[in-house]
């Protein structure tokens, strides 16, 4: 028994004398079994990158870096540890309600822990090693104010909690009712640097610098402020005032009398604040959330929350559900709103008049403006047309001595090879071509019908000199006779499909036309198997150079119903698509 009591009596010594050296000695019971590591994760969908928190058994303190392992199946992938430094918290079992909030500092963010038991807090550095140790320091500043520790060098290195090498002991720290900041940093590179921030303050309670109300000023649209804590002035909304936080006991107003509230708070960048609504309307109780984490200084309260008449009360506290915190912990603000006052003030009759005369001179003055405006605008829109008439017929009398042309050489290359028989069936069909032409030629738009039978007689004319094949589909729903399209829209493209497509092929040359509804649209297609051409360099006819103009124009005309153009060829043959949108079939 003597025994066992020198070897106990042994081990406390040992354990003293080794043990490293903080702030403050520790009288709570042992600390728990979790380490804090805060660390960043980015959201798979958002992108977003978010503080992080992860924890490690105090018994096997390496797994905060297994666990930021990929293969790691409780971590994602995307978690990375927030600095090199890799600082660890470790804190009371019986502290439950600790709460890490973010604190900003310039270009980092602080972790900050609430310690409102008082207990003790361990702080560790996991990134800090044997190799290393000596490229980083400490320092330890108190309630913003007072350094208690200057920049010094790392206080010790240790191997507990399950670890597999020494890390970078910083210290156990205890200073109730006061707040702690420890910064640990790299003397070779300022930007590896991290901190941790120590709470033991224990009273929450929001205060209040300034309640600014914005309030309509009536007339004009701009609004007027009020600080709602000050007695004078006002603006007449509240008489009484808490005698401690100056916080207005009678504010009231009516529903249509108060733009928003904005609150001004205490620095409190250590605790979380959630803000909610009370409401009592027509007897009805009713909470409502406004803010469930609040860290910020100015809180914006619109207007929206309490457009009805009733009794509410603005709640303020400490981060979490209402209820769980004492009263001595939370900020009330109560305010009433009373229904919008109505306008008692009686018009007369000989104002109703003036106003009602006024109205009417104003309306018929707008009228009298928008008349003349309106008819300008068709007198432009009347004149811009008939320039764009005129350019569409200009067009149209190139295509047509050009067609003609065309056919009076092929007419002359029949003649030539003596070819009578064919010659004088060229001419005869050349004759009616020649007339339908001509009657086209007056009216802007013809039938569908119409414009077939013109390309039925033209392929067949030049089937006579080329004898190629040929085939017009049109789809069965078409009704060719109701159907009216521009005049001279499918000849250039057909005689270009003609002359540059397949008059080398003779027999083996073919052109197939086909007319189609797609929803709204009309759309033809011209297709030919010859060598194509380069699109790009446009070289083509010349009709078709004029039938690309015709198009433009034609879109100018219609814009309701703009016509397309496309054209693809390559060394198999070419598609010439036209596309008439929005026609009326």
């Amino acid at each position: 028994m003597k025994n066992f009591f020198l070897l106990l009596l042994a081990w406390l010594v040992i354990s003293l004398v080794l043990a490293p050296v903080g702030l403050a000695q520790s009288k709570n019971p042992p600390f728990g079994n979790q380490i804090y590591f805060d660390n960043y994760a980015t959201d798979t969908k958002s992108k977003m990158r978010t503080p992080n928190t992860i924890s490690a058994a105090d018994t096997a303190v390496y797994q905060a870096f297994t666990m930021l392992l990929p293969e790691n199946q409780f971590v994602s992938e995307n978690v990375v540890p927030k600095s090199p430094i890799m600082l660890g918290v470790k804190l009371s079992p019986k502290l439950t309600n600790f709460f890490p909030v973010q604190v900003k500092s310039i270009s980092r963010s602080y972790s900050s822990y609430l310690i409102s038991d008082g207990s003790e807090a361990i702080l560790i550095a996991l990134g800090i090693n044997k190799s290393n140790v000596d490229d980083y320091r400490y320092r330890v500043v108190e309630n913003d104010s007072s350094e208690l520790v200057p920049w010094s060098k790392i206080p010790a290195l240790a191997e507990k909690y399950g670890a597999k090498q020494p890390y970078g002991f910083i210290g156990k720290f205890q200073s109730p009712g006061k707040q702690v900041f420890v910064e640990v940093v790299n003397v070779h590179n300022y930007g590896i640097r991290d901190g941790v921030i120590f709470d033991w303050r224990s009273n929450f309670k929001p205060k209040l610098l300034q309640m600014v109300a914005m309030v309509p000023s009536g007339k004009v649209k701009s609004a007027e402020l009020y600080n709602l804590m000050e007695k004078i002035p006002n603006g007449g909304l509240a008489t009484k005032f808490d005698p401690v936080t100056n916080i207005p006991l009678n504010l009231s107003f009516p529903s249509n009398g108060m733009d928003n509230m904005r609150f001004y708070f205490k620095n409190h960048e250590t605790v979380m604040y959630s803000v909610y609504l009370l409401s009592k309307l027509k007897g009805k109780s009713d909470t409502t959330e406004i803010v469930g984490a609040f860290t910020g200084d100015v809180l914006e309260f619109d207007g929206k929350y309490y457009q009805n008449p009733g009794n509410y009360e603005i709640l303020i506290q400490r981060g979490g559900d209402i209820g769980r915190w004492p009263e001595t912990q939370i900020l009330r603000i109560p305010f009433e709103v009373k229904a919008a006052p109505l306008i008692d003030r009686k018009v007369s009759i000989k104002e109703v008049l003036i106003y009602s005369l006024a109205t009417l001179s104003g309306v018929a003055l707008l009228f009298l403006l928008y008349h003349r405006h309106h008819k300008n605008k068709m007198e432009r829109v009347a004149r811009d047309q008939q320039v764009v008439g005129l350019k569409l017929r200009s067009i149209r009398a190139q295509l047509n001595p050009h067609f003609m042309f065309n056919a009076l050489s092929s007419i002359q290359n029949l003649i030539n090879k003596n070819n009578i028989s064919d010659a004088n069936y060229y001419l005869s069909k050349f004759a009616g071509l020649t007339r339908q032409v001509l009657d086209s030629d007056k009216e802007e738009l013809i039938s569908l019908e119409d414009e077939l039978l013109l390309m039925e007689d033209y392929l067949q004319m030049e089937q006579l000199r080329f004898n190629f094949q040929y085939e017009i589909q049109v789809d069965e729903h078409i009704n060719k006779a109701n159907v009216e399209i521009p005049a001279m829209l499918l000849q250039p493209f057909v005689e270009n499909a003609v002359k540059h497509g397949i008059a080398g092929l003779k027999q083996e040359g073919k052109i197939v036309l086909t007319v189609n509804i797609e929803e709204d649209d009309l759309v033809f297609m011209i297709r030919d198997n010859g060598f194509g051409f380069n699109v790009q360099a446009k070289i083509a006819g010349h009709g078709l150079k004029l039938s690309e103009e015709y198009v433009a124009l034609l879109c100018q005309i219609y814009k309701g119903q703009p016509t397309k153009l496309h054209i693809d060829s390559n060394e198999k043959g070419t598609t010439i698509g036209i596309r008439l949108s929005n026609w009326n079939i």
